[in-house]
């Protein structure tokens, strides 16, 4: 082990000589590729061979498998033959909106131009609202659909059902409650009494992905009543849309989720609202999931972020390509301003932790009055990823009242943290999953939060880097990208493999024109090869940047991702380290 430039510890993984020699040969990939496979988890003969040749057909489980399914199909059936009024309600992140888009833009195929509603995050915060259930009524629906929301909505599906409408739901959220609402129909992997389809990882579907198999088994079932009179549409012409929802949501990349994003990546975007947004960023076709994760997403975040959700769905909807382009420059604009709000509550709440020492205990908590909740959980999970501790974020309004955002590490489970806080009073409501949350908290009870933090969470966690292999020297990395990309692509489930690259000499450090980023000229101890590096969001890093500027011309050892674009192979510095003989 060792300690890097961001204080954080290299732990260089441990594998089998002897089986990573056996998987090279009979698979014939590299002992690198063996490696990443074997720290991945991936072992067995019969996935491995699955993982490396992976065909969609194969990943897609029967839908008729979710409980709830052939209900929710035989009622959207009934709706459409008979030409009811159909409601559409998402959510304000990208995959409630691509999921929202799935459905309507299906129902519009077959001849239903379905209502949609999204949520505001400020005004209705998450889930099914009786608000949004009023104006259903008034629109006089007949089947209320719910899309990444709605297991938990108990009394809000009650309330539609004394309204006349039947409500489906089609979500992924964990199930809370300890019955399920009285909708006609609820599909949900991760309902309490859904087993797993097994070798399928249904679990970690996002709703885009639940939608998409609702997709399937309505036009299963419309094709075997003679319903097309020609061909039936082809629902492959939707893996963009459902690509990027899966990306956005951070679900882990195995089974559908992986295929349905190397496909996208393979066969190209086909969504006129997607390409205008690609564009806006000039990007012509998608390389990598970082082409979607990091810039069309957060674009479309932005929306439900900074200004209104419903714009990143008519992006979507809009199928003239140069109405799709004046939106997408929109959603540009505001995922400009809330770069701007990030880095401004970024710096402030670094300044509040190095004054009162905040680093210094096993959970950090920051809050400001003029905060943006539209942006803490950004800066949660940037505070998470400088500190490797849990992190809590609040902005608090003009009574008092904050809305939190929480990111968490491995040993601290949100969800079960924010229960014994509500136990307590200490919190107005909160909950979430295992690794990220959010509450409410009154400004009078922030004092007892931190001590409630200091008392709960005992034990640092240890900010760790965990390192796949070790290259002997930066001599052939177009072959290392080669035999890396095969893998791809990556993501949560399968993440980027880290490669330690030993003896490297720092020539020369020229920040990008955003200012966000590094460009670096790495060279091997010679002086004589040259490769590119670059270092994302220097803000958050000040510590490594300091190192890397005391180092310049000396050895140093780095870790990072191997990869290459159309401008060659390059380096996504991770860390730097001391110089260690190994």
């Amino acid at each position: 082990m060792s300690v890097s430039f961001s204080n954080r510890i290299w732990e260089f993984l441990e594998y089998d000589a002897e089986l990573v020699r056996r998987i090279s040969q009979e698979f014939d990939i590299s002992e690198l590729a063996a490696t990443i496979l074997l720290n991945r988890g991936i072992i067995a003969s019969s996935e491995i061979r699955s993982f490396l040749n992976p065909k969609l057909r194969d990943t897609i489980p029967d839908p008729s498998l979710f409980l709830g399914m052939t209900e929710a199909v035989e009622r959207i059936v009934h709706a459409v033959l008979a030409k009811e009024n159909i409601m559409i309600f998402g959510d304000y992140d990208v995959d409630g909106i691509t999921a929202t888009y799935l459905m309507v833009h299906y129902l519009k195929i077959l001849g239903i131009d379905a209502k949609y509603h999204i949520p505001s995050r400020f005004t209705d915060g998450y889930g099914i609202n009786s608000e949004a259930i009023q104006r259903a009524k008034e629109l006089q629906i007949d089947l209320f659909i719910a899309v990444d929301s709605g297991t938990n909505s108990i009394s809000e599906i009650e309330e539609a059902n004394n309204f006349g409408m039947d409500v489906i739901v089609l979500d992924h959220h964990a199930q809370t409650v300890d019955a399920l609402p009285s909708a006609l129909a609820v599909v949900n992997p991760n309902r309490n009494d859904q087993p797993e389809v097994d070798g399928y990882h249904t679990k970690n579907l996002c709703a885009a992905g639940v939608v998409f198999m609702a997709l399937i088994a309505i036009q299963r079932h419309l094709k075997s009543t003679g319903f097309f009179s020609k061909d039936e549409p082809n629902l492959m012409d939707l893996a963009d849309i459902v690509a990027i929802g899966t990306l956005c949501d951070v679900v882990d990349l195995k089974g559908f989720n992986r295929v349905i994003v190397k496909y996208c990546i393979e066969n190209g975007v086909r969504s006129v609202g997607l390409l205008a947004l690609m564009k806006a960023f000039n990007i012509v076709r998608v390389g990598s999931p970082e082409d979607l994760s990091f810039f069309v997403g957060p674009a479309m975040n932005a929306a439900g972020r900074i200004g209104n959700p419903l714009i990143a769905l008519e992006l979507l909807l809009e199928p003239n390509p140069e109405k799709a382009h004046e939106i997408a420059n929109k959603l540009k604009g505001f995922n400009a301003r809330r770069k701007d709000i990030e880095k401004k509550m970024l710096s402030e709440a670094l300044v509040m932790i190095s004054k009162s020492k905040m680093d210094l205990r096993n959970g950090i908590c920051v809050h400001g009055e003029d905060w943006h909740e539209g942006v803490i959980g950004i800066v949660a999970g940037r505070l998470k990823n400088m500190y490797g501790k849990p992190i809590f974020v609040i902005a608090f309004d003009e009574d008092g009242t904050g809305k939190g955002s929480a990111r968490s590490v491995p040993g601290l489970h949100l969800g079960e943290f924010f229960a014994g806080a509500l136990k307590e009073g200490i919190i107005i409501k909160g909950g979430g999953h295992a690794l990220a949350g959010g509450f409410s908290i009154s400004i009078d009870k922030l004092s007892a939060f931190h001590t409630f933090i200091d008392e709960n969470i005992l034990q640092a966690s240890q900010n760790t880097l965990a390192i796949d292999y070790t290259l002997r020297s930066p001599a052939n990395l177009d072959a290392v990208a080669d035999e890396i990309g095969i893998l791809g692509p990556f993501g949560k489930g399968m993440e980027k493999p880290l490669l330690r690259i030993p003896r490297i000499i720092i020539k020369k450090m020229v920040p990008t024109q955003t200012g966000d980023h590094m460009s670096l000229d790495l060279r091997d101890e010679f002086g004589l090869k040259s490769v590119r590096g670059i270092i994302f969001g220097i803000s958050t890093k000040a510590e490594l940047m300091k190192a890397l500027h005391r180092n310049q011309d000396t050895l140093v050892d780095i870790v990072g991702y191997v990869s290459r674009n159309k401008y060659g192979c390059s380096i996504l510095v991770e860390d730097v380290s001391p110089v260690v003989n190994r």
